[in-house]
């Protein structure tokens, strides 16, 4: 079963891979504008990880303060608005809303996948050794 939900993954991704390349193509053609950049990744995966850490502050009152955690929500919320804002300046009113829409929907899996990437990354490179202690008396 294990094996069958890598696959599952692996489908969902090339098919998500695959719209995003038809979709950019097709913004292209009609108005020479691309949504999924690395540009428009970047912007909107560190809002929505901005906005998760914001909330995870407001929520934990970091600094004894929750104003601190929504000062961080509202940073990651500026990103959000002007990243869709970039949308409507570059395109017509009807391929922007399809486009941003989209770029909303798709990028929370790309985020997803990207912080356990993140980690696995770290884990990886920290090259974790076992630690022995020589002056135990067992």
């Amino acid at each position: 079963m294990f094996i069958l939900s890598l696959i599952g993954i692996a489908i969902t991704a090339l098919l998500i891979y695959g719209f995003i390349e038809w979709f950019n193509k097709y913004s292209f053609e009609k108005e020479r504008y691309r949504f999924f950049t690395t540009e428009h990744t970047a912007a909107f995966v560190s809002s929505y990880v901005i906005m998760l850490l914001g909330y995870m502050a407001m929520k934990n009152n970091w600094l004894d303060d929750w104003r601190n955690g929504a000062v961080i929500m509202l940073i990651g919320t500026i990103i959000f608005v002007l990243s869709i804002r970039n949308n409507f300046k570059h395109t017509t009113p009807s391929l922007a809303i399809k486009g941003s829409i989209l770029q909303v929907i798709l990028y929370i899996p790309i985020a997803i996948a990207g912080i356990f990437v993140l980690f696995a990354a770290f884990a990886f490179f920290a090259e974790t050794k076992p630690v022995y202690n020589i002056n135990s008396g067992d």
